[in-house]
């Protein structure tokens, strides 16, 4: 199967599953797959960027930007609620 045949959103999810990219790793990963681990729309991700209104950092690569799975992590970690 190709991916001329997959609606965006299905490659999208294919590529991260294909990396088996998990929030624990130590990698850099675009926007599409930090969207995935953490469970946001890109188009939020995007926002907060150019907004700050969510502080996640990312490193500009030219016109790419990318995402540490650490700091992603380490911005899960400091927005926890609630609990014991």
């Amino acid at each position: 199967m190709t991916a001329d045949f997959l609606n965006p959103l299905e490659v999208i999810s294919m590529s991260a599953t294909i990396r088996n990219i998990s929030i624990n790793d130590d990698l850099i990963i675009d926007t599409s797959e930090a969207s995935i681990l953490i469970r946001t729309p890109e188009k939020s991700l995007i926002k907060w960027r150019s907004t700050g209104e969510h502080n996640i950092p990312f490193i500009k690569i030219g016109r790419n930007v990318r995402y540490r799975t650490k700091d992603l992590r380490v911005w899960i970690e400091a927005h926890i609620q609630g609990g014991a």
